[in-house]
């Protein structure tokens, strides 16, 4: 397991993301977190469906009522802190998450 902190991630109001970049199986790959009911959150920036990123724009991946993470490319919803696929052609499958831990300032998101 590998540890990766994540600048800016502590700042994070309600409802913002940030995405990070690491490295799996030898490719770079993207993850995002975001804080959403005061908690942090982290998942692979990749749709169960077809494995496209998921933002609208940098950093924007909730929906519009700030309840679900969406997918831009069809619209699929997601629960935030489960990353369950409630709505769209996914429906039933979860979104890859990471652990979270805090070290003071420093958010650790610990990869695979």
């Amino acid at each position: 397991m590998t540890r990766q902190s994540v600048p800016g991630a502590a700042n994070l109001g309600e409802g913002e993301s940030v995405k990070f970049r690491y490295s799996e199986d030898g490719q770079e790959r993207e993850g995002f977190l975001l804080r959403h009911g005061g908690r942090l959150f982290a998942y692979r920036n990749q749709c169960r469906h077809i494995p496209m990123s998921m933002d609208w724009e940098e950093n924007r991946f909730l929906s519009r009522d700030g309840c679900h993470i969406q997918c831009a490319t069809h619209g699929a919803l997601y629960e935030i802190d489960t990353g369950l696929c409630v709505a769209g052609p996914p429906e039933g499958k979860l979104l890859g998450r990471f652990e979270i831990e805090i070290d003071g300032e420093d958010v650790i998101v610990l990869l695979p």
